[in-house]
């Protein structure tokens, strides 16, 4: 039973990658933007492979 219990994989690891990208993507000059948008930023971003995103470039 032990073995059973312990050898679940830890999947912490993503939602928390997920949510301090979401607290990147949310700024003070970006703070107005919808769910959808947020949702769709966060999903190129993983999809992409990209992690520190800023979006100042443009």
């Amino acid at each position: 039973m032990a073995v059973d219990i312990l050898s679940i994989p830890a999947v912490s690891a993503e939602p928390e990658r997920l949510f301090s990208g979401a607290k990147i993507t949310i700024t003070d000059r970006r703070n107005r933007l919808g769910s959808d948008v947020i949702e769709a930023l966060e999903c190129l971003k993983s999809w992409c492979g990209i992690r520190d995103f800023q979006g100042d470039e443009i």
